[in-house]
């Protein structure tokens, strides 16, 4: 581990590579799946020429806590250049921001926002708020018998000033029983870790059946995620972009700011 690190920090030392350069993907993944906070924003395109022209962006911005259950989850609109905040829900509770007063609507009880109908949170991949042992049982499982994800070398690369990991992931369908499985092969693991996946906070991916591409870019110091890129197949199928917040906290007052974002990338 000493020599994936140091590779990891310098971010381009061949000689302190890893010698599988998979352990680094599966040593962010262990890093992120125990997080006890997981805050992440996520847009969605139906293809990529859609994800290139961006003239109609909804972003989902979703925090749980999983040592309270506590859940925060907004849904912004951008359209050409024109941007709102439309539902805020607040641990089961739904809110509807009010753009001409500036106000937000009378509070109620929704179905939507319960943390179960809530499937943007994280990316679809690393599940959050695992205990160290589970997470590392997921993680055999997924280099095992559930493998369907190949990770490839990373590299590193600077955008705005800053450097990251670019860790490229094929996932690919796998079989289980006599059937064909991609991103199913996630909830599988879970099981294999004594998580039931029908209950526990996370929803994966799109199963289209043909797995997809990703692509990660980690934080080198932290060995945490800070976004990532998933173009679904068969192509041209949907691109879906994650942004990991950090630090990843509930805010005092959720409903404080109402200052529509987009992804940083």
């Amino acid at each position: 581990m000493t020599c994936l690190m140091l590779w990891a920090l310098l971010a381009g030392c061949a000689a302190e590579a890893p010698e599988r350069p998979e352990d680094l993907f599966w040593e962010m993944y262990l890093r992120q799946a125990t997080q006890p906070v997981v805050h992440t924003r996520r847009e969605r395109f139906e293809n990529p020429e859609a994800a290139a022209a961006r003239t109609m962006v909804r972003v989902s911005d979703e925090i749980f806590d999983y040592r309270t259950g506590r859940h925060v989850g907004t849904s912004i609109e951008h359209w050409r250049g024109r941007s709102v905040v439309r539902t805020r829900c607040v641990d089961g509770v739904r809110h509807g921001y009010l753009p001409s007063r500036e106000a937000w609507d009378e509070p109620e009880a929704s179905s939507l926002c319960r943390t179960g109908s809530r499937p943007l949170l994280g990316d679809g991949i690393i599940p959050g708020g695992l205990l160290q042992a589970q997470a590392e049982a997921v993680v055999e499982s997924l280099r095992g018998e559930h493998r369907f994800l190949t990770p490839l070398p990373p590299t590193p690369v600077d955008i705005g000033g800053k450097r990251y990991l670019r860790i490229p992931v094929r996932a690919r369908p796998a079989e289980r029983d006599g059937e064909r499985w991609d991103m199913q092969h996630l909830l599988f693991a879970l099981h294999d870790a004594g998580v039931d996946p029908r209950s526990y906070p996370f929803q994966p991916a799109d199963n289209t059946g043909a797995g997809a591409d990703l692509t990660y870019f980690a934080d080198p110091v932290t060995l945490l995620p800070a976004f990532v890129e998933r173009r679904m197949l068969p192509s041209p199928g949907a691109v879906v972009r994650v942004e990991y917040v950090r630090p990843a906290e509930i805010p005092e007052d959720p409903l404080a700011e109402v200052t529509p974002w987009a992804l940083r990338w």
